[in-house]
């Protein structure tokens, strides 16, 4: 009976000791669930604070004039704005998520080329700004963006995707274009508008040179024509006077020998008049009278040379003539003055076929060339005596020669003159240039020398010219004209 209720007593104890333990894990249980209900609220409140975090975002994001995007290593993207959704096709931003620039609505090679400036980006670990490309949109039109890429990096600062974002610089774009073409219109405008003036001034020289050719044509063919005139009288005269004075010798000589004593009247007039010196000189004097009317109808043969009229195409002709009937109307102004001693003309002539050329206005060059050549002259004599000049005469020096190849003629015109800088030497072939005083050059001569042979004739023009020691114009032009 004692063991029965010893054993009941512990029971008792037991049951005692579980009932604690039981109210003990109660009271622990009701102290979990607490701290688990506090848990579920801060977590609740966590995710409704992190979804109003990730709402703002998004809606900063999406306020924003700029698409904005991000992806994963792989190029797969993870989020965007709503611009970018939009003009990727997919509506709403989490509609891209998991998807590659090869699902979205841009072509084959624009996705290409996004994957490679990914690839760039994040194997250089740099950022990349400014990069300008065309991209179809998601309503079907193309537009043009400026993007900016960055890699992104997690918290050990590893590249673990990209971030990129772009403006619209469509308008930007069509308004640089738009400038583009403008500019080239501009261009071909203002090339058109300098074409029809280089034509107007190449016409304005062309009537220039016609009208000066003209004029001295007709005054130098007037004159020649005038010459001949009296020229063909005394010529045409000339020998007949010659006979008129042989039968009056005849008949005086006659007369001597029947009246040998013709009486002191006559003895005296014929001492007077020295008839023994009048029969030696009077023939003397025919021949000279002979050799100047040679020599003015040679000066009527150069002026015609000069003033000859250019048909419309090339036509033989001698150079040397051009140049010697040129030198010959310029003599005037080379012979000797109160100022200055003759300026001495050196021909240097080498052996020359006919050239086919236009022959007046080849003239006309010789004529601006040399007088250009007279003028630098009078001009290095400015301050200078007469005596000081005479010392060192100024001398103008003209050499023709055919080249190497025999294809061209090459004349070389040079003086002792005032002689050019640098940067007169560049202009000196520039219509309306000119360094000498109002009123005593127009600038137009050079210009059209140069016009005459560069493009009349396909030849060229040079100058070699030092200050202070003289110039040389060199001309070249094609022995035939194609």
């Amino acid at each position: 009976m004692d063991k029965l209720d010893e054993s009941v007593s512990q029971l008792h104890e037991v049951i005692a000791h579980l009932e604690q333990a039981l109210n003990q894990s109660q009271q622990e249980i009701k102290v979990f669930k607490q701290v688990g209900e506090q848990e579920r609220i801060y977590r609740e409140q966590v995710e409704r604070e992190l979804k109003a975090s990730q709402h703002l975002l998004q809606l900063v994001m999406d306020t924003l004039p700029e698409a904005i995007f991000w992806k994963d290593r792989n190029s797969v993207y993870l989020g965007c704005n709503q611009n970018f959704a939009e003009d990727a096709g997919v509506g709403s931003p989490k509609n891209i998520i998991g998807k590659t620039d090869y699902d979205l609505v841009w072509k084959t090679e624009e996705s290409d080329f996004f994957q490679e400036c990914d690839r760039r980006v994040m194997l250089a670990n740099r950022a990349e700004q400014g990069i300008v490309q065309p991209q179809h949109q998601g309503d079907g039109t193309k537009a043009w963006l400026e993007t900016n890429k960055a890699p992104l990096h997690d918290a050990s600062g590893k590249v673990i995707g990209i971030l990129g974002t772009y403006q619209d610089i469509t308008e930007r774009k069509q308004a640089d274009i738009a400038l583009q073409e403008l500019n080239q219109k501009l261009e071909l405008q203002t090339s058109e508008l300098q074409s029809a003036l280089d034509q107007l001034q190449q016409s304005q020289l062309q009537l220039i040179q016609r009208e000066k050719m003209s004029a001295l044509g007709s005054l130098v063919a007037g004159v020649a024509h005038e010459i001949n005139n009296p020229v063909g009288f005394l010529s045409g005269n000339l020998q007949p006077a010659q006979d008129y004075v042989r039968d009056l010798f005849g008949v005086l000589d006659l007369y001597q020998n029947i009246f040998p004593n013709p009486g002191p009247e006559i003895e005296a007039e014929m001492e007077r008049i020295d008839l023994a010196y009048l029969r030696e000189d009077l023939p003397k004097t025919f021949h000279s009278m002979r050799e100047g009317i040679k020599r003015v109808g040679s000066i009527s043969t150069s002026l015609r040379t000069f003033s000859r009229a250019d048909t419309e195409s090339p036509v033989p002709f001698n150079l040397h003539e051009g140049l010697n009937s040129t030198l010959l109307i310029l003599k005037h102004r080379l012979k000797a003055n109160e100022h200055r001693p003759a300026i001495e003309v050196v021909t240097n002539y080498h052996e020359m076929p006919l050239i086919q050329c236009f022959p007046g206005q080849l003239n006309q060059v010789f004529m601006n060339l040399l007088a250009n050549a007279i003028d630098a002259i009078d001009e290095s004599n400015q301050g200078k005596s007469f005596a000081e000049i005479k010392l060192r005469p100024n001398h103008i020096t003209v050499t023709t020669q055919l080249s190497t190849c025999q294809q061209w003629a090459v004349i070389k015109t040079q003086d002792d003159g005032m002689g050019m800088n640098e940067e007169t030497k560049q202009r000196i072939f520039e219509n309306l240039f000119t360094t000498k005083e109002v009123g005593k050059g127009t600038g137009l001569g050079l210009a059209i020398a140069r016009q005459i042979i560069v493009e009349k004739h396909n030849g060229t023009i040079e100058v070699n010219s030092v200050l202070g020691e003289g110039t040389e114009f060199i001309l070249k032009i094609p022995v035939e004209m194609v």
